[in-house]
């Protein structure tokens, strides 16, 4: 796998030519998301019998798309489960990836008849759910608290 970093010029890499060069370190300015965590911070609950919440938050692309998967995968296949809250509110950057994630989530718990609900918080995921249109195709709530409230019911 090739690695470089973006936003240096090509004159300033070693020997003034294309370079292969390390991946970041926790030292590296940071040149991509300003302001963002690269980190994906995950936690799970359970508030009430049949309930889980997932919440998620930092960068959901393509490189941290399976370990979330595998995740909400697992907590889909508990055998008491009736609704699942995914509460993406402190997500700060969303690829095509996390939609193509929160299609198959939500493929996968209609097959199960368990109830999804999304939390998308008011950044980087509802601006990406507005854009593609798919905001209608999820039951979303504002808060984790009023989704978890509905699902006990």
């Amino acid at each position: 796998m090739i690695v470089s970093r973006s936003g240096i010029p090509p004159a300033a890499w070693p020997g003034g030519r294309h370079a292969i060069v390390t991946p970041r370190t926790a030292d590296d300015a940071l040149t991509g998301h300003a302001g963002s965590s690269r980190t994906l911070r995950l936690a799970v609950e359970w508030p009430a019998c049949g309930v889980v919440v997932v919440r998620i938050g930092g960068e959901v692309d393509l490189s941290t798309v399976p370990r979330l998967a595998e995740l909400i995968r697992q907590r889909l296949t508990a055998a008491a489960l009736r609704s699942v809250v995914l509460d993406l509110s402190e997500v700060t950057f969303a690829s095509s990836a996390a939609v193509e994630l929160l299609l198959h989530v939500q493929r996968r718990a209609e097959h199960r008849g368990i109830r999804l609900f999304v939390v998308p918080g008011e950044g980087a995921l509802l601006r990406l759910l507005t854009i593609t249109q798919l905001r209608e195709q999820f039951v979303c709530r504002a808060t984790a608290a009023e989704a978890v409230a509905e699902a006990r019911r």
